[in-house]
């Protein structure tokens, strides 16, 4: 069972990780994975160390049973963090790893050290006790926050024999979205960035009657972007079902958001009262279009030769990349004929994957919700599809059944996760590292015993 003092050293692990200050870019979580490695061998555990570029690298661990058997990772958890752009604006250090208040404060306290610590002790503990059957794999990677390149792309790039599971068990979920329900993530939305480019003929700025001006194709280019994505792109309600169950609404509730034609007056109704919602609904209803970066023009007064606008654009699972180009092409209308499509690179921020989803329901699924009602007794597991795109996408796309998991204190809401993921203040609740620790060793106790 899980003692005081693992729950105290994976306090301390998290605490430790957070100083290490694995900011991606650079990255430099070698400074984190050595931390790990001495942890894992003053228990007496074997741990093997990949350096994948200088400074960086991936950790793998197993615990083998006597028995054929499933194989459960723990991971792929990541180690590199986000930047800090503004840390005057913090109560605490943000790389202080402080422990005040019943948190721990620091960049990637919430995304995902507290995870990655509690994988860390939930096998230590696994570890000490032995298991009958089966295998447990302790991955811990480098280089999610940048796409996974020098991380879990480089194993399966070249060690893929060493990451074979049949379930992975990594970030997200594990939040409670209404009395008893909590969700864990099946998939994610693929990510199909792409830079729009328009051309215009330079001139005065004092004469721009008439000109052909970058800057103002790619303006409307912007507002029909988002009036398509908004108003005009197909829907679906296939992920809509599962989450208005775990919402507890009512029949005409459900009825008006898995319902296609009345989804749109849904959204504006729900804007106004629950924006939150809202905005997880619309994500999870279609594929979605954001231009978020302009750049164009060389000076105030010259009329833009040049311009161009970053989509984010995020796909559901079955949306390849002729669908994204095809409804960019509907959007843009007359201006596509003038607009250059191209992909967004991967130093410009570009992300490049595809939507994927694991099984709603299972056999590990029941071990995971039996898990739960250990410490949270009444509980439900509710599927969801996540909006941002992670370390698991890679396992999907072999068939690796892989699901988004902690364990957050119910107190604890989706507006408090959202709000503090890469955001100001950055922390994690001890009683959510306690429950995270206890979830993930009853999980790999239940299926393995």
């Amino acid at each position: 069972m899980i003692t005081e003092n693992a729950i105290d050293e994976a306090t301390q692990l998290i605490s430790k990780l957070i100083q290490n200050k694995c900011v991606n870019p650079p990255g430099n979580e070698m400074k984190s994975i050595r931390t790990i490695e001495d942890h894992l061998k003053s228990k007496g555990i074997e741990c093997s160390v990949y350096e994948t570029a200088p400074n960086r690298g991936n950790l793998i661990a197993r615990i083998k049973g006597a028995e054929d058997g499933p194989t459960l990772m723990f991971g792929p958890s990541h180690i590199d963090v986000v930047p800090v752009p503004n840390p005057e604006k913090w109560s605490m250090d943000p790389f202080g790893g402080e422990i005040k208040d019943g948190y721990i404060w620091g960049r990637g306290a919430m995304d995902m050290l507290f995870i990655s610590a509690t994988q860390v002790q939930a096998f230590i503990k696994i570890h000490e006790e032995g298991i009958n059957k089966g295998e447990l794999l302790l991955f811990i990677v480098s280089d999610e926050e940048a796409g996974g390149t020098f991380g879990v792309k480089w194993m399966m790039e070249n060690h893929p024999e060493l990451i074979e599971a049949d379930y992975c068990l990594s970030e997200s979920g594990g939040i409670s979205i209404a009395e008893n329900k909590l969700i864990f993530m099946i998939g994610e939305k693929g990510g199909a960035f792409k830079k729009l480019t328009f051309s215009g003929t330079p001139g005065h700025g004092s004469m721009p009657y008439g000109s052909e001006n970058a800057v103002v194709k790619a303006s409307k280019a912007i507002l029909r972007i988002q009036n398509y994505c908004d108003n005009k792109i197909p829907i679906t309600t296939e992920y809509l079902g599962y989450l208005a169950d775990g919402l507890a609404m009512s029949k005409i509730q459900k009825f008006m958001v898995t319902t296609k034609f009345l989804l749109p007056l849904t959204l504006k109704l729900l804007r106004k009262k629950d924006p939150n919602t809202a905005k997880t609904i619309h994500s999870l209803s279609r594929m979605t279009m954001s231009p978020n970066i302009v750049k164009g023009g060389i000076a105030p007064n010259v009329i833009a030769a040049n311009a161009s606008v970053a989509v984010d654009i995020r796909t559901l699972p079955g949306q390849n990349d002729d669908y994204v180009v095809k409804h960019l092409k509907i959007a843009l209308g007359d201006l596509a004929k003038e607009t250059e499509i191209s992909d967004l690179e991967k130093d410009e921020g570009g992300i490049a994957s595809i939507g994927n989803a694991s099984e709603a329901s299972s056999k590990f699924i029941s071990i995971l919700e039996k898990a739960v009602n250990i410490d949270l007794p009444g509980s439900n597991l509710v599927p969801l599809l996540m909006p941002m795109v992670t370390d698991m996408r890679f396992f999907r796309e072999k068939g690796v059944q892989s699901y988004g998991f902690s364990l957050f204190d119910p107190k604890v809401t989706t507006k408090d996760m959202v709000t503090l993921m890469h955001g100001i203040d950055e922390r994690i609740r001890l009683t959510t590292v306690e429950l995270t620790l206890k979830v993930y060793y009853n999980v790999a106790k239940l299926l393995f015993n």
